[in-house]
């Protein structure tokens, strides 16, 4: 034991410049973490790159292709965007989807926020109303669009036998049969069955509004509806952005309520985008035409999200501008 401690070196010293400080050693050891937490993530990727991002990679592959499903798909470049530019039909399903989304927005939203301003006033059984309102969203939009073919039909149809016996109308109305009612029955079918959710954002957004703040204007002399639209309003503008953009994405990507209920008649005139490229992908006269369904399906992702963008950016420079006028009117 002597020899080893005579023969043992004494450590080396390290020069103090080139000893980590603590701030090396603090990103030293965030760069480890950032690894390590980057390698136990890499499981829960592989089902979003197999299942979201292969599939949506695929679709854009197919978009160039012109491919039946049988034989092997054909790469033809751009053929089936220039196709598509030039298709009236897809361009009037895309005013269909536009102005059915528009519909749902200017409709639903409106209600949903005058239904939680109800139900957050405290009146009695408001909970059952509240359970009431939201049971829409829970079922399915399929069995929505089929229970309102029934009630909308022509002959012996719900709606038109309740509105003869409040003589709103004298003979039976054929809601699907034309453009204009078909429309609007789509539109107010469509916020039937989602004014419940939105109606939940506004309530939770509702219940964030201190009521101090409330009770001070109220001993400043404002009436309810000067509370409402000064105060209760602006709180609510972060959430009112994302029901509208949800509204938005929802509305424009709608599929099942329309092929149910109308399935794109009279003669097309209701088809909106999925729909109509549907039938280039699965429909028995246009069906097998994946390239140039794939094409549209790309076509359909890129209009919803520039819509969704736009308003996003609109909704932020009016932000950025309420927030400069209150800057400004605070120095005054």
């Amino acid at each position: 034991m002597s020899s080893v401690r005579t023969t043992a070196k004494a450590p080396v010293e390290v020069p103090k410049e080139q000893r980590p400080g603590p701030g090396r050693a603090r990103k030293n050891w965030q760069s480890r973490e950032r690894i390590t937490a980057s390698l136990m993530a890499l499981p829960s990727l592989i089902p979003l790159v197999l299942f979201a991002l292969l599939p949506v990679a695929y679709v854009v592959f197919l978009s160039f292709t012109r491919y039946n499903g049988v034989t092997s798909p054909q790469w033809i470049g751009l053929v089936n965007y220039q196709q598509m530019l030039k298709d009236g039909a897809w361009w009037q399903s895309v005013l269909i989807t536009l102005i059915f989304a528009l519909g749902q927005i200017v409709i639903g939203l409106p209600l949903s926020l005058f239904l939680a301003t109800l139900l957050n006033s405290g009146l009695k059984g408001m909970a059952v109303f509240r359970g009431i309102f939201f049971l829409p969203y829970v079922i399915s939009i399929a069995v929505i669009g089929v229970v309102f073919y029934f009630l909308l039909r022509p002959v012996n149809g719900v709606i038109n036998g309740i509105l003869q016996a409040l003589s709103i109308i004298s003979t039976d109305v054929d809601w699907l049969g034309s453009q204009g009612t078909a429309l609007a029955s789509l539109i107010l079918v469509g916020v039937w069955s989602t004014f419940g959710i939105n109606l939940i954002f506004f309530l939770v957004g509702l219940q964030t509004v201190p009521k101090d703040l409330l009770e001070s204007a109220q001993l400043d002399g404002a009436n309810a509806l000067q509370q409402f639209r000064h105060i209760t309003l602006p709180l609510l503008a972060p959430i009112t952005r994302v029901v509208v953009v949800l509204s938005i994405v929802f509305s424009l990507r709608s599929f099942d309520l329309v092929k149910t209920l109308t399935d794109g008649g009279p003669a097309g005139q209701t088809s909106v985008m999925y729909t109509y490229l549907f039938d280039y992908f699965f429909g028995t006269d246009r069906g097998s035409q994946y390239g140039y369904a794939s094409a549209l399906a790309v076509g359909a992702s890129i209009i919803a999200a520039i819509v969704s963008l736009v308003y996003m950016g609109l909704a932020r420079d009016r932000t950025v501008r309420s927030q400069a006028a209150g800057t400004e009117e605070g120095t005054r």
